[in-house]
């Protein structure tokens, strides 16, 4: 399966004239924008696709808003949960009774084609849509005792994971060095960059496997393990099961259960430090 990186994002269009607007416009290099013919093709094309390939398209599917929504919109979210799904409406004209359909299903981004036609408006779009079917899933999954910087943190290895990246790139996500982004995995209770990247791995593998057409090397390698063995090790060090022999629906919920408990560890002992800190004050 091709990667994707940081600098070209595979973005599936599905909407004749958002694929007029690439092609008049560009993109930017972030982004490689390829027209499908039907939603077969881009159901087709997604089976296989990298967690960072995006699809655009029209959820009126070329009739007029009046018509209603789509049902193949709702559908393609069901059949891929990982892929982040963009819908192009004239705001102006799309009832907000739509809008608000489309934002239930789980679409990732609504972008106005009047307005947002440009790379300066559109490039926004695609970037806030990036991981964010991840980031949802992890959102639901995180501690309420979880702080915001914890959060924004977690959102960030979602990104990384998707793109295939490391720690190296988590640092780079805030523009500081490594040893930071430590120190503030450390300080919100959560694990290392290193192993905070490993399970977020195993998550996105996790959830790319509730897909049962996807093969297990193919999770693998979306997840950013070079092979199914790889896969298969992560997943029994930290999930403490084979996903070749777990039930797929059993995957992610022992994952999570697993996850959960090693954060509430983590939040024990960053109790107990705190803790210590106070009482060796007052005995000064």
């Amino acid at each position: 399966m091709p990667q994707t990186t940081d600098s070209e994002r595979l973005v599936l269009v599905l909407a004749p004239s958002v694929m007029k607007t690439f092609r008049a416009v560009g993109v930017s290099t972030e982004y490689r924008a390829k027209a499908v013919a039907s939603w077969e093709a881009l159901d087709e094309g997604l089976e296989m696709a990298a967690p960072s390939t995006v699809a655009v398209v029209d959820p009126y599917d070329g009739r007029p808003p009046s018509e209603g929504l789509s049902p193949r919109v709702p559908e393609l979210i069901r059949r891929h949960p990982m892929t982040p799904v963009v819908v192009t409406m004239a705001l102006e004209d799309a009832a907000m009774e739509d809008v608000a359909e489309v934002l239930a299903w789980g679409v990732s981004e609504v972008v106005d084609m009047d307005l947002e036609n440009t790379p300066t408006t559109l490039v926004p779009r695609l970037r806030g849509a990036h991981a964010r079917p991840l980031k949802r899933r992890i959102e639901k999954l995180l501690s309420p005792y979880a702080s915001t910087d914890a959060a924004v943190l977690l959102y960030a290895a979602s990104e990384v994971a998707v793109d295939g990246g490391g720690a190296p790139e988590l640092a780079e996500r805030f523009g500081v060095e490594s040893r930071t982004v430590a120190a503030w995995c450390r300080r919100e209770a959560l694990p290392p960059p290193r192993r905070l990247l490993a399970w977020t791995r195993v998550l996105l593998a996790a959830v790319l496997l509730e897909e049962a057409e996807r093969p297990v090397l193919n999770a693998a390698r979306g997840a950013g393990y070079a092979s199914d063995h790889a896969l298969r090790r992560a997943m029994r060090d930290l999930v403490g099961g084979d996903p070749s022999t777990m039930p797929r629906d059993t995957i992610i919920k022992r994952a999570t259960e697993r996850f959960n408990d090693e954060l509430h560890h983590l939040r024990e002992a960053v109790r107990e430090r705190r803790r210590n800190k106070r009482m060796s004050m007052r005995d000064l």
